[in-house]
């Protein structure tokens, strides 16, 4: 697969794009120039030469006006992934899914898989190179006064140093360096994307098919119980009204034992807690905290009073179920 896209300085667009051709065609080749004959040899012509079609996409030319259901529009990055999101996915499972995982696999968690991606990485490096991230914000999020409007400015600007991918991959264009130094940079900025999307491609799959198991153990109530670690905290943000109900997770911890956990108050205060242990138990720790819990075997509760935990499943639940009846509930 030759891929072809402009000289000069580059962006995370072309440049997370390539990574995203470049896994699926693992024999690539990549050519910058912005000689029409030259651009013309490749198999794909990315980011230049004003064309859409099937070999051509070029989101700057005037006839381009492709953009998502919310409104974000597609620059080159978030264009390759809508082209090849799906046989990158399914590639990923591949390479790095045992074939039990491979078969839990449906497309309705591939999909998801897909979208994950697409928001939480395409969509910034698309809103960053369409230059549409403010007047996308001024879209969506109402400012109904002069110290809303000066939040909203003071946040922009804040955000315009965030070390993102756009950020990261504009800080590779070096000074005063060549042609074929400038084209080094690139391929090493290329490298370096395939490698954290791959990454993220493959935690997107495992947090999906996580989700789907944390629905289908959930049962409504005011304790979601977990046997196995599972990225629960997602699936709660991701259906944050399927689990009005709930207060507490329950489930193993990585090291030892069993944790107990506050729900997040809400999907924009994710460390504010839904219920928070009693006052009593925070910043304790084995015997003093069995003493003032009336168990046996309990680990700790965080100062914070957001998670703790005991030994065994049994006296951890009990904690929760104490911590149902005695804890701080937020408003």
């Amino acid at each position: 697969m030759l891929i072809a896209t402009h000289d000069g300085s580059f962006h995370a667009d072309e440049t997370l794009a390539c990574a995203v051709i470049s896994y699926i065609h693992e024999r690539s080749e990549v050519i910058r120039s912005r000689d029409p004959q030259r651009l013309e040899t490749a198999d794909i012509i990315i980011d230049v030469s004003g064309i859409n079609d099937d070999r051509h996409f070029d989101h700057h030319s005037n006839e381009f006006n492709l953009s998502r259901p919310n409104g974000i529009n597609y620059a080159t990055a978030g264009l390759m992934w809508l082209k090849f999101g799906d046989e990158y996915m399914r590639k990923i499972a591949q390479d790095f899914m045992t074939y039990e995982q491979r078969q839990q696999l449906t497309d309705e968690i591939f999909l998801a898989a897909r979208e994950r991606i697409d928001r939480e990485v395409m969509y910034a490096v698309d809103l960053n190179d369409n230059g549409q991230l403010n007047t996308w914000l001024a879209d969506n999020v109402a400012v109904n006064n002069e110290g809303e409007q000066r939040v909203m400015d003071e946040l922009n600007e804040f955000y315009r140093y965030s070390p993102d991918i756009a950020y990261l991959v504009a800080m590779q264009n070096l000074p005063n360096v060549s042609g074929a130094e400038q084209d080094k940079n690139f391929m090493n900025t290329v490298k370096m994307l395939k490698n954290l999307l791959i990454n993220a491609a493959v935690n997107a799959l495992y947090t999906e098919l996580g989700i789907a198991r944390v629905m289908s153990v959930y049962d409504g109530g005011e304790i979601l119980i977990m046997h196995e670690k599972l990225p629960w905290t997602q699936a709660v943000l991701a259906n944050f009204d399927a689990f009005k109900n709930c207060m507490l997770a329950v489930y193993p911890d990585r090291k030892r034992g069993w944790r107990v956990q506050s729900l997040p108050f809400s999907k924009a205060e994710r460390f504010k807690n839904k219920l928070t242990a009693p006052k009593s138990w925070r910043g304790l720790d084995f015997e003093a905290l069995d003493a003032a819990t009336g168990l046996s075997g309990t680990i700790f509760v965080h100062r914070a009073g957001f998670t703790g935990g005991a030994m065994d499943f049994d006296t951890n639940l009990e904690m929760a179920r104490i911590w149902l009846r005695e804890g701080e509930r937020c408003k």
